[in-house]
């Protein structure tokens, strides 16, 4: 190829890519804005009050850099709105881009659609709190990490570090989740001493938001001592590995209904790709950032599909060479989220499906629906 063909061909490509990109962000925006809700869900409230009261910090992980970066304007509720739609617009024209590292560029852009409009993470978007954050950084990091491997310019390796220790600081158990995909890039596609720069520059920017988030523990009431009990619970009396009760069924169910319900097109074709491109260290990348975060969660503690935001982009990922399935998932998801209500019943299993899929929908958004299980099998009123 001569050189002006392959300049012409490299323009035609960014001006494609340019425009998938603002197709994407707007649609993505647009959605976001369209649909976005008040101060209700889950932590939202929590993290309001502890910026107003200086303290920074929620329940443990403590979440001081998100309430920290909201804290620094005028109107923390706005910025956490604003916060969680750029975290959203960006998560997913990154998604196009690693995509366009395993496929071409239509599929890619099939593969992005279908990431804005999974259920859960199309809900995150809209309240208030950390989940959002994690559409972004881990797909970040790893298009850092891919751009790295081709193009071996050092400062994206650099960039790489600093996006995961951001990404972890926002939302600290999901960064300990990705830390084995880290640890595997660090050995097998590094040399020695490029590993152990890579790996100390993220400890260091870690203790950035580390040693503060313990300092506002500190000085919380009760402490530090608090902090580590609340640990201890969570992994004493709601793990499955203390024995089998109400509570650890249901972190299995919490995991793995929503999992199906959003990527059941795209499973099967996830499983075969894996078998199919073992060889491939950016397939086992993609497997080792699933799994750790899915034995947690399974094993320990999940109580909302939102947490599942962090390896969504991978299971898409190993599924993007299937145009056809990444319509299906995108239509599917964007009706569900958009048009399906919970269902009136005082049966257990129509109840399971409308407390761990059908409240994190538009519905649930505009009436501030977020009821527990067990209430809603006590006493229902569907008025």
């Amino acid at each position: 190829m001569t050189a002006p063909v392959a300049n012409y061909a490299g323009s035609s490509q960014n001006r494609r890519d340019l425009c998938f990109s603002a197709i994407l962000a707007g649609f993505t925006l647009l959605t976001r804005l369209l649909c976005r809700g008040s101060l209700y869900f889950a932590d939202g409230p929590a993290h309001i009050e502890s910026i107003v009261g200086k303290s920074y910090v929620i329940q443990p992980p403590g979440y001081w850099l998100f309430n920290s970066i909201a804290g620094l304007f005028h109107d923390p509720v706005l910025a956490i709105t604003a916060m969680n739609i750029f975290f959203s617009v960006a998560g997913v024209v990154v998604f196009y881009y690693v995509a366009c590292f395993f496929t071409e560029r239509r599929n890619a852009f099939l593969g992005a659609w279908a990431y804005s409009t999974v259920f859960y993470v199309w809900f995150s978007g809209e309240v208030h709190s950390t989940y959002a954050s994690q559409i972004l950084f881990p797909v970040a990091t790893f298009y850092t990490l891919l751009r790295y491997e081709r193009d071996r310019e050092k400062w994206m390796l650099w960039l790489a570090a600093g996006l995961f220790a951001f990404g972890a600081g926002l939302r600290p158990s999901d960064g300990a989740f990705m830390i084995p995909m880290v640890l595997y890039f660090a050995t097998f596609r590094l040399q020695r001493k490029e590993s152990f720069i890579f790996l100390s520059l993220i400890s260091m920017l870690c203790l950035s938001w580390v040693i503060p988030t313990c300092l506002a523990f500190h000085n919380c009431e009760g402490g530090l001592h608090d902090t580590v009990g609340y640990l201890q619970y969570i992994t004493t009396c709601k793990s499955i590995l203390t024995g089998v009760n109400a509570y650890t069924l249901a972190n299995v169910t919490r995991y793995a209904l929503p999992v199906l319900v959003a990527f059941w097109p795209v499973i099967g074709t996830a499983a075969l790709f894996v078998v199919r491109n073992w060889t491939d260290w950016r397939v086992k990348a993609l497997v080792i950032w699933i799994v750790p975060g899915s034995v947690f969660f399974v094993l320990v503690l999940i109580t909302d599909p939102t947490y599942l935001n962090f390896l969504s982009a991978a299971v898409l990922l190993l599924a993007v060479t299937a145009p056809r399935n990444m319509i299906i998932t995108a239509l599917w998801n964007a009706v569900l989220f958009l048009a399906v209500c919970p269902i009136p019943s005082q049966k257990l299993v129509v109840n399971v499906a409308n407390c761990y899929v059908l409240q994190y929908t538009r519905y649930g958004i505009q009436h501030h629906w977020s009821p527990r299980l067990a209430e809603m099998q006590k006493k229902i009123d569907w008025k």
